[in-house]
């Protein structure tokens, strides 16, 4: 077998592996293991220390009349309000998203004939806890049930985050993230470039040929435990990029390709 056909074998050999967070095989990538490069994919991942954690609770109304459910929302935001202010929260405590309204159920008659029954407006409010409440479990765990306790009479409900791939797993009243993860980001991301230059060296050394530059760096992947743009709209409302149900660690994960001459 000569350089070339051992070349495209090694190649197909690594992609066949499961790296962390590798990219699938693409025909781009396929075709360049042919063109005297060898491209690799790794991932990468850091652990920041949650400095908030969010409650998320929701407030709901139904209502045969829309005016009616809508109104009825609005003045359960508003005693939300109240109660939080009674719980020493400031406005920049907490935020209640605005409403989002439909149908609530009915029956059908015909496929494009819907009796509507009621209408549903809701509203998710977060209530954040600052590092100095993280520090100290019990005073968090006191806080939140009187938070809660105090919203439920306000008309509000606990709401729950689930991830979409472990929806069983990872649930929570309280989710945790970091508010500044660019320097986790940028260290995942360097992580991952590393294991996927050693990684090419070390084909490159089985094979018996000599890297002569780098071709490409992609970082095709970086995500969380959760992905708001993945299925999460209880999260969407907020400005934070990763989540965790852990209260003492956000995972941050990436993952880079990268793609160096040989000959």
């Amino acid at each position: 077998m000569n350089r070339l056909r051992l070349a495209a074998a090694l190649a197909f050999f690594i992609f066949a592996l499961p790296p962390i967070l590798a990219q699938p095989q693409t025909a781009a990538q396929s075709q360049s293991s042919q063109d005297h490069v060898i491209t690799v994919s790794r991932g990468g991942e850091a652990f920041a220390k949650p400095d908030l954690g969010i409650l998320l609770m929701t407030i709901r109304s139904s209502a045969p009349i829309a005016e009616e459910a809508v109104a009825e929302n609005g003045r359960k935001a508003k005693a939300v309000e109240s109660a939080l202010a009674a719980l020493g929260f400031v406005a920049t405590g907490y935020k209640i998203t605005s409403v989002v309204f439909g149908e609530a159920g009915g029956s059908r008659y015909g496929p494009n004939q819907p009796e509507i029954t009621a209408y549903e407006a809701s509203q998710f409010v977060y209530v954040f806890f600052e590092a100095a409440d993280l520090g100290d479990v019990a005073h968090l765990t006191e806080k939140t049930a009187a938070v809660i306790e105090g919203l439920r009479k306000a008309g509000a409900v606990p709401g729950h985050v689930a991830s979409p791939r472990m929806p069983q797993e990872q649930e929570g009243l309280i989710i945790y993230t970091v508010k500044d993860s660019e320097p986790y980001e940028r260290q995942a991301l360097k992580q991952a470039i590393g294991r996927a230059r050693d990684a090419a060296q070390d084909v490159a050394a089985g094979m018996g040929v000599q890297i002569t530059g780098l071709r490409n760096v992609t970082t095709g992947y970086l995500g969380g435990n959760y992905l708001p743009r993945s299925g999460l709209p209880q999260l969407e409302g907020l400005p934070y990029r990763f989540y965790s149900t852990k209260s003492d660690e956000v995972e941050i994960h990436a993952n880079a390709t990268v793609e160096y001459d040989f000959k």
